[in-house]
């Protein structure tokens, strides 16, 4: 089992990897000094893992709470619903909250946990590829409101985060594109010893148990490093959002419908690379190999449906802007992000349009 350690001024915690994960653990020890635990987990997830996770919340001491997956249903309105299921539990200030599932479970059981009496402890243990190379790590939670995606939410880091491997088996090949597309953007970002382990494979190799491992262990040790640095996102934090403006802006446009995460992170980072080479910023050799590496993972073949003029309308909810203008996260090259660029609204219009055409 290999371990990345996530130092915080927030605190620490471990990031525990590896094929057996939850069953080599000492999970005991860690709720022994918790008055109440509770499992909030995807329904999906539970109905194909229900021997482990049953076996699991046993070992915990733990009631399983199941939650329907899928953006829609990360909002507050939902959350409200399990924040009386708490209370009618009787969770306390000293109760413990485990998030099991994807990106969405993640970032719902964290805000549950952030907001439930102010602040209660989370573990996360996430089952898809997104969730083990980004989502789980960092300690950002949020649920959607209508506007937009992660509007309401908190910064509250976990106690543990436990990526156990044997659930990425189960997953469908467009789970396994979605977390796919986090680890691009890693290597695009920074991390560089992730490019030939993903030009050198595909979608099918790529999923070999000790070349996943890889995989994620270097991307879930980046994000780990660069959280570390700025835990409020108030400065270097902010590239791990490359081609997520453009991407939460398509996804709250389509209402979370008809397409992924990681498609539309995908197409936000084809975007803000056409943005960074209109800027002067990008050469051409850099911005081919960006659309081909997306191209060989399956993404940017056919764009999704949308009007451009409401996705721009959409980024004026980002979290990044500063009063009117619109901020981006570029590329000088691929390796050296920069952040906090202002972009005019009429070249991002333009950029939009030209993927639609």
């Amino acid at each position: 089992m290999k371990y990345i350690t996530v130092r915080t001024k927030d605190g620490d915690y471990d990031i525990a990897l590896g094929r057996r994960a939850l069953d080599e653990l000492d999970i005991e020890q860690l709720a022994e000094r918790f008055d109440r635990v509770g499992c909030i987990v995807s329904e999906r997830v539970l109905a194909l893992h229900e021997e482990t996770l049953t076996r699991a919340a046993g070992r915990l001491g733990a009631k399983i709470y199941p939650m329907m997956d899928g953006e829609e249903n990360k909002n507050y309105r939902y959350a409200e619903n399990f924040f009386n299921l708490l209370l009618k539990e009787c969770f306390t200030r000293r109760s413990l909250l485990v998030g099991i599932g994807g990106g969405v479970v993640g970032d719902f059981s964290g805000f549950c946990a952030a907001a439930y009496m102010r602040g209660i402890p989370i573990i996360h243990i996430p089952t898809t590829l997104l969730a083990m190379v980004d989502s789980s790590i960092g300690g950002k939670v949020a649920v959607n409101i209508q506007a937009g995606k992660n509007i309401v939410g908190a910064f509250h880091q976990p106690q543990r985060v436990i990526a156990d491997t044997r659930f990425l088996h189960s997953l469908p090949e467009r789970e396994i594109q979605n977390g796919i597309a986090e680890t691009i953007k890693h290597a695009l970002i920074g991390e560089l010893r992730l490019i030939p382990i993903l030009t050198q494979n595909n979608l099918q190799t790529i999923c070999d148990d000790d070349v996943m491992e890889d995989l994620i262990f270097l991307s879930a040790s980046f994000k780990a490093a660069v959280v570390g640095q700025d835990v409020r996102e108030a400065e270097i934090r902010a590239i791990l959002n490359y081609g997520h403006t453009v991407g939460h802006a398509l996804e709250s446009w389509m209402r979370y419908k008809d397409i992924s995460h990681g498609e539309a992170v995908a197409w936000g980072m084809k975007a803000e690379a056409a943005i960074s080479r209109r800027m002067g910023f990008l050469n051409d050799g850099d911005a081919n190999l960006i659309n081909d590496l997306l191209k060989h993972y399956g993404f940017a073949a056919k764009p999704p449906i949308f009007d451009p003029a409401g996705v721009l309308e959409h980024m004026r909810f980002d979290k990044k802007n500063i009063k009117d203008s619109l901020r981006f996260v570029l590329l000088k090259k691929i390796g050296e992000p920069v952040y906090n660029i202002e972009v005019e609204e009429g070249l991002v219009l333009d950029v939009l349009k030209s993927m639609i055409e």
